[in-house]
């Protein structure tokens, strides 16, 4: 205290504005600092989001001599020729975002081979991971109720970031249903029936026994497939088995 009495007038004032542009100095440098920290957590966070997608898009489900699955039935909920020489499985879930990355794929492979393939739609609602699946799976099934699975199908990928998250989806998806012109009230009746839901248990049931654990899962005329990355991967893939 003795010698800051010493200071002049002047000299107390610039050691006081030295003090604050130290200050304000410092405070930069940490927000500076916290800025990038933030900016590198959420970096980090999206390359881990980007490597689980790609993983769960490009890898395997299983090695596929472990794998037997249950032949075409009545049961499948299907679309194509069911005489045609090449048959595509799926296995998926509504909620799981590789299949939403995947569907634009499949679509694209209905609408080149039409007849020449049969395509099956395999539920396998992964609850543990989606809290969402089986109400959205049943819901689907109501819709197949009333012949129109596969336009809700459609719906239900394209709007899969509207209703994923939702604590209840119910009325999302009933007014899907809706916008589809759809007997609501049969829509709704349906998706909880008792009916529906042993339908969604026995596809999971199936799955889970037949060894699958992921979505999606493929399988051209029984056999598992390396997922493919693009159209183009599929089309190799089909054409392959078409000319056998």
């Amino acid at each position: 205290m003795d010698e800051d009495h010493k200071l002049t007038k002047d000299e107390k004032k610039a050691l006081r504005k030295l003090e604050w542009q130290t200050q304000a100095k410092t405070e930069t440098r940490n927000n500076k600092i916290k800025k990038f920290a933030t900016w590198t957590g959420v970096i980090l966070v999206i390359l881990v989001v980007v490597f689980v997608l790609f993983e769960s898009v490009t890898t395997p489900t299983v090695p596929a001599q472990t794998i037997k699955i249950a032949p075409v039935s009545q049961r499948d909920i299907k679309t194509g020729n069911p005489k045609a020489k090449v048959t595509l499985i799926e296995y998926a879930d509504f909620q799981c975002p590789a299949c939403a990355v995947y569907h634009p794929i499949v679509d694209q492979l209905l609408n080149s081979y039409g007849n020449k393939i049969l395509y099956v739609y395999r539920m396998f609602p992964l609850t543990n991971a989606h809290p969402n699946a089986l109400i959205s799976a049943q819901a689907a099934y109501a819709a197949y109720k009333q012949g129109a699975f596969f336009k809700y199908e459609d719906m239900l990928y394209s709007k899969q970031n509207e209703w994923a998250d939702l604590q209840d989806p119910t009325t999302a998806l009933t007014d899907y249903a809706t916008l589809l012109k759809l007997d609501t009230n049969k829509f709704k009746t349906d998706m909880n029936a008792d009916q529906t839901q042993k339908y969604v248990q026995a596809s999971e049931t199936q799955a889970t026994n037949e060894g699958i654990y992921a979505t999606p899962s493929f399988f051209i005329n029984g056999n598992l497939i390396q997922n493919p990355t693009d159209y183009a991967g599929f089309k190799q893939l089909i054409d392959d088995a078409l000319a056998k």
